[in-house]
């Protein structure tokens, strides 16, 4: 009978176990989740930022503006968008101008 008790106890503690860790594993996926919101800059703003340069640090060469409508278009062509990142708040801000255009970068060869 004890050992039925032993058995009984150790399977309990090893699904609680798997199951403590599916439910943290979630909430930590949840907690690393970045939110997307709009930044809207100026041009004279982006050409005097660090971002700018952290961006050309990072192998990009060439910018522009487009459209929303004409973003995934762009990406498909090589560009990607543009991001501030603030890791306190967990927000990637997209650059955007006044007219709503994306501020989109190319890596250079």
């Amino acid at each position: 009978m004890n050992t039925a008790i032993a058995w009984v106890l150790g399977v309990a503690t090893i699904l609680g176990g798997i199951a403590a860790i599916f439910y943290f594993r979630d909430r930590w996926k949840d907690r690393n989740r970045f939110t997307e919101e709009d930044k809207e800059v100026t041009s004279a703003w982006w050409e005097a930022s660090d971002l700018r340069k952290d961006y050309e640090a990072k192998g990009f060469r060439s910018f522009g503006w487009s459209n929303s409508d004409r973003v995934a278009e762009r990406q498909a062509e090589g560009a990607e968008v543009i991001y501030l990142i603030d890791d306190t708040r967990k927000v990637k801000f997209r650059v955007v101008n006044r007219s709503g255009q994306m501020l989109i970068g190319r890596k250079g060869t």
